[in-house]
């Protein structure tokens, strides 16, 4: 067995609760299309934990895969066959069972099922909406060989400026605004304009990368710099959620500062993997090895799966609690539920097909 980075393992470990607390939020407030708040006592229950969950939870998994893969060390050929086989085929499998599977409660009819069921493979379900991350990590994959040859080569210097560039990028949702529409060759014909190419999230590729090469930081260090920039923007974000929920009137413009492509949520995804990597040793604690390295093992399949038990969990807390207590009850009920099945599912001889 190849000796596993532990603060990896607890990041995977606090990132999928990070997730399924991020959805039974929007459980209460969100169906993608528009937003409303039951009261305002929910709403800032709301923003209480979205403006911290959501800017970073699909970062920190990104930034771990991206810790331990970039660059990638082996052929092309075999880094895709084996991340493609964890990755993807358990993504062929649960496509199929979101578009079917929620008939059985009610969700939809078993007309829409066949429609779902037909479209599943083209893109996700409308029940497996969270599934767009997997088309993103596997978009992601596509490209980890091709920058891995530059990677390699890059100073620090140098992979410091395209940082800059992308970190750069992530302010064009705000430029939009200000400065009246498409910026840098955008126009209806052609979406893929100047810094397109260095845009999205294979910076955080990088951003992980240059965290394992270049930041030699002390403990101390981590700890007087990121706790103090992550509450900053945590307050940042919260401010912001509370100023739009008066003003925005879709999901878009509420949440524009809890996306996870913006200086916000760079900073603080930056911040949190740093504190992460302050958690050294203890890989023959009894707690590590009984707990912390189930969960991280089983958390890919907790992913595909929760959303099928989460909005289950959330109807039976919802009308017995406070939405302070309603969202972290459904997403630990979730998590527990979520990390059962799967790792009972990964002890089976073809449960790595599903699960991964």
């Amino acid at each position: 067995m190849k000796q596993r980075i532990v603060f990896l393992d607890w990041l995977r470990v606090i990132a999928c609760v990070m997730v399924m607390t991020v959805h039974a939020c929007e459980c209460i407030y969100s169906d993608d299309y528009t937003f409303s708040f039951p009261s305002e006592s929910a709403k800032y229950a709301i923003f209480f934990y979205q403006s911290f969950v959501r800017p970073t939870a699909v970062p920190l998994f990104l930034m771990a895969s991206a810790f331990l893969l970039v660059p990638v060390k082996t052929d092309t050929i075999t880094f895709f066959r084996k991340r493609f086989t964890r990755v993807l085929i358990p993504l062929l499998v649960f496509l199929p069972v979101y578009a079917v599977l929620p008939t059985l409660w009610g969700a939809q009819t078993w007309a829409e099922a066949g429609q779902e069921l037909l479209h599943c493979y083209i893109n996700f379900p409308v029940s497996g909406s969270h599934l767009w991350f997997v088309y993103m990590l596997l978009g992601l994959y596509l490209i980890m060989p091709v920058i891995s040859p530059w990677l390699d080569k890059l100073s620090r210097k140098e992979e410091l400026i395209y940082l800059c560039i992308w970190l750069f990028t992530c302010t064009f949702y705000r430029l939009r605004d200000l400065l009246g529409g498409d910026i840098f060759g955008e126009c209806w014909w052609n979406p893929n304009a100047t810094f397109y190419y260095v845009s999205g999230f294979a910076g955080y590729l990088l951003l992980a990368h240059f965290i394992r090469v270049h930041i030699k930081w002390s403990r101390k260090q981590i700890l007087s710099l990121c706790l103090p920039l992550l509450a900053v923007l945590y307050a940042v974000c919260f401010v912001s959620a509370d100023y739009y929920s008066t003003r925005a009137t879709a999901p878009a413009v509420l949440e524009q500062d809890w996306q996870n492509l913006t200086p916000i949520a760079i900073g603080m995804s930056f911040a949190l993997f740093m504190l992460f990597t302050t958690i050294k040793g203890g890989a023959d604690s009894r707690l590590y090895n009984k707990l912390i390295l189930p969960v991280s093992t089983a958390s890919y399949g907790m992913y595909l799966m929760h959303m099928l038990i989460l909005p289950h969990w959330f109807g039976f807390y919802n009308p017995l609690m406070p939405e302070w207590l309603t969202i972290p009850a459904t997403a630990v009920s979730t998590y527990i539920c979520s990390f059962a099945i799967s790792w009972t599912i990964g002890k089976l001889p073809f449960g790595k097909y599903i699960v991964g």
